[in-house]
C-alpha cells in the first residue's frame, strides 16, 4: 500500500470514523444500551467534530492563500498596466528632447574629432608631398646651374 498523504489520508480517516459509528450504533441497536459503548460513541462523535473543525480551518487557510495569490496577481497586472502607460507617456515627453540634445552634442563632438583628425592627416600628407616636390624642383633647378658653373669657366 502506498504511503498515505493529502486527501487519501482524509478519506481513510473518514472511512474509519464511519465504520466505527456504524459498528457502535449497530451494537447499541442489537444488544441494547451499554455505558461503555455509549461512551465510545460519544468519544467518536466528539473526535469527528474536532476532525471537521480541523478540516474547516485547513480549508479556510487554503482559501485565504488562494485569495491572496489571486489578489496579488490582479494587483501586479493593474500596476503593470498603469506603470507601462505612465512610463510610455514619460518617455515620450522627456526622452525625445533629451535624445535630441544628447545626439546633437555627441554628433558635433564626434564630427569635430573626426574632421580634426582627417584634416591633420590630410594636411600632413599634403604638406609633406608639396615640400618634397618643392625640394625636388629646387634641387633639379640647382643641379644644372651647379654643373654649368663647374663646367663653364666663364660663368
Amino acid at each position: 500500500m502506498p504511503p498515505l498523504s493529502g486527501r487519501q489520508t482524509q478519506f481513510y480517516i473518514d472511512v474509519v470514523y464511519g465504520v466505527a459509528f456504524s459498528l457502535g450504533f449497530g451494537y447499541l441497536l442489537v444488544f441494547g444500551m451499554d455505558a461503555r459503548v455509549a461512551a465510545l460513541e460519544g468519544g467518536l462523535v466528539l473526535g469527528y467534530f474536532l476532525r471537521v473543525w480541523e478540516n474547516m480551518s485547513i480549508y479556510e487557510q487554503l482559501l485565504e492563500e488562494e485569495v491572496a495569490q489571486e489578489a496579488e496577481t490582479q494587483v501586479a497586472a493593474e500596476v503593470e498596466d498603469q506603470v507601462s502607460g505612465a512610463v510610455a507617456d514619460e518617455v515620450e515627453t522627456h526622452v525625445e528632447a533629451e535624445v535630441d540634445d544628447t545626439v546633437e552634442e555627441r554628433v558635433e563632438a564626434e564630427v569635430d574629432d573626426r574632421v580634426q583628425e582627417r584634416v591633420a592627416e590630410e594636411v600632413d600628407d599634403t604638406v609633406e608631398e608639396r615640400v618634397e616636390e618643392a625640394v625636388e624642383e629646387a634641387v633639379e633647378g640647382a643641379e644644372p646651374r651647379a654643373s654649368d658653373a663647374a663646367g663653364d669657366p666663364s660663368a
